[in-house]
């Protein structure tokens, strides 16, 4: 059902939240066993580019999302198709600048783990703050909604009614804005589909 796929998760996570899913699995810098610091996001879209082998389905959550519509756009003939789970065009436009920053003091004051909970439930492994609060930085001011039009692939938006994360109203934005799209909203919070079977049953009840 999925071919050759590859995923990339969200910001304070690693690819441990993949772990019942079969392909390639990417941390991003700073997270899990990615122990470089963030630079920018062509440098991640340059490693991502060196894990790929042949057309692949870019799966991406929440901030990773975000990289696999990077990945589109910047290598087009490594994608097959794309599917966004708890994904924005553009995050710093989903909140207010003082939401932005509440939950930053939030996590510096309590811990990484207050979001991790928000976002996922509990987890646990390696963040280097340092880095991962750059590209948090990097992503709130990243707003991929007049460069996605171009993207010519097949994709599906998957996103849960409870996400308190990223507003639903979020997974609309994205779906007008791509030419090829197909959304599916869930019950469930950020991180609705948990499993390689989940993900292949919404993505079959959509088709």
């Amino acid at each position: 059902m999925l071919q050759n796929p590859i995923f990339i998760h969200g910001w304070a996570f690693s690819s441990k939240v993949f772990e019942h899913f079969r392909g390639i699995k990417y941390d991003l810098p700073g997270h899990g066993k990615n122990r470089k610091p963030f630079k920018d996001f062509e440098e991640v879209l340059k490693e991502l580019a060196q894990l790929t082998y042949k057309k692949h389905d870019v799966v991406g959550w929440s901030l990773g999302g975000s990289v696999a519509l990077l990945f589109a756009l910047r290598f087009p003939e490594k994608v097959n198709r794309l599917i966004l789970i708890g994904t924005t065009p553009h995050f710093g436009g989903a909140w207010e600048e003082k939401n932005i920053k509440a939950m930053k003091l939030l996590i510096k004051k309590k811990g990484i783990r207050v979001f991790r909970e928000l976002a996922f439930g509990e987890f646990e492994d390696f963040f280097d703050e340092e880095s991962g609060f750059e590209l948090l930085d990097r992503y709130v001011k990243l707003n991929l909604l007049p460069l996605i039009p171009r993207i010519n692939k097949e994709t599906y938006i998957i996103h849960g009614t409870e996400d308190k994360v990223v507003p639903p109203s979020e997974a609309y934005k994205l779906y007008r804005a791509l030419r090829r799209a197909k959304l599916i909203i869930l019950g469930g919070g950020h991180f609705p589909v948990r499993n390689e079977e989940e993900l292949k049953a919404a993505i079959l009840k959509s088709s």
